[in-house]
């Protein structure tokens, strides 16, 4: 039965439903080389074989690439990220994919093995002898430049706040013997000072006080001039076989200027008519400032009864005070003399230019005096 064509004017009766558009169909490789569709496509889209995805092709690539020698790109289907995420992905990225055909050879390159080795770190260039010596000096030279150092921190400083401890210890012990003795019986004469009464060696007897050097010093004074205990520890020594305070004679005494508490640390700074106080059980002895001289170590008649006159035995009462000059140096003594123009008994209390000063206060209150 034919069917006689409609014509483009007359409706037809039944019209054609709209064309369904189908997903091409992939082809397998048999169509392609024929040119048409073998028997299985027309079969189902079940039998049909699909395209490699994107991730398989890369991974061939990167194989042929492996294979021929050729550097292989690096492909990421992770989402873009921003510039700085990126440049710090970028050193890991390259550690991770190394170049075709290599581990790390010990200096991050690859191997011909393809197997990552671990790096190897650099080896020391063995010392000649003669840069070895120089090393070793040098490293001996450090280590007592620092030893050095320390010697000077203890010497300068440390020697200082110990002997200022022992030598407020002293003094509270000092006058709390005082306060539990009865003083010396007073002489007739007014005027006349009391002479305190000799004591045995490296034992304290009397505390200094010199205004000029302070509002708050004070230094005990021991019998001896030793090194130990006395003058690293006590404070001022007294010359054996010299005058004691308020006798007629020489009061002779000495101290460190540089270290150990250094009582005589300012020794030059005396004037004429500056006051120097000795304390003792007894009383108070004012000794005033005269004159100074620089001396040799072995001027020792500057000790004498009087000063740098041997022969003559007088009738003043000196203080004679010595310590090294210059600072930091025993090459010559500094010499200061004062004489006894005033004193007072214990029990009237302590003279005007003391009475009020932080020094006697302390003295005061923690020995009791």
């Amino acid at each position: 039965m034919v069917n006689s064509s409609s014509s483009a004017d007359e409706p037809s009766a039944n019209p054609p439903s709209r064309p369904t558009i189908r997903p091409a169909q992939r082809q397998s490789p048999a169509s392609h080389s024929t040119g048409h569709p073998g028997a299985d496509d027309l079969s189902g889209a079940h039998d049909q074989q699909s395209l490699p995805s994107r991730r398989e092709l890369r991974r061939r690539e990167a194989e042929a690439a492996a294979a021929q020698g050729r550097p292989t790109a690096v492909y990421s289907d992770a989402p873009p990220m921003y510039a700085e995420q990126a440049t710090q992905a970028m050193p890991a990225a390259s550690q991770a994919m190394p170049a075709a055909g290599g581990g790390d050879l010990g200096d991050g390159r690859p191997d011909e093995s393809g197997r990552r080795r671990r790096r190897r770190p650099a080896q020391r260039e063995r010392l000649g002898p003669i840069r070895a010596t120089v090393r070793t000096f040098g490293e001996l030279c450090i280590t007592a430049g620092l030893v050095l150092i320390l010697f000077v921190v203890w010497q300068l400083w440390w020697t200082d706040i110990q002997a200022n401890r022992d030598n407020e210890v002293l003094a509270d012990e000092l006058t709390q013997d005082w306060a539990n003795q009865d003083p010396n019986e007073l002489p007739d004469d007014p005027d006349e000072p009391v002479v305190a009464d000799p004591v045995d060696k490296n034992s304290a007897f009397g505390i200094f006080y010199i205004p000029r050097f302070g509002d708050d010093y004070y230094r005990t004074v021991a019998e001896g001039v030793d090194l130990e205990p006395v003058l690293n520890r006590m404070g001022v020594g007294r010359y054996p076989n010299s005058a004691m305070p308020g006798d007629v004679g020489n009061f002779s005494v000495a101290g460190h200027r540089v270290t150990y508490g250094k009582p005589f640390n300012q020794i030059a700074e005396l004037r004429p008519g500056d006051e120097i106080i000795v304390q003792t059980k007894d009383g108070f002895y004012t000794y005033t400032f005269r004159n100074f001289d620089i001396i040799l170590p072995d001027a020792v008649e500057v000790l004498s009864p009087v000063p740098d006159e041997p022969e003559y035995k007088g009738k003043d009462r000196i203080l004679t005070m010595t310590a090294c000059n210059p600072m930091f140096s025993a090459r010559e003594r500094y010499v200061a003399y004062a004489e006894l123009t005033d004193w007072t008994p214990a029990q009237d209390g302590p003279p005007e230019s003391i009475e009020d000063s932080k020094a006697y206060d302390k003295v005061t209150e923690n020995g009791g005096a």
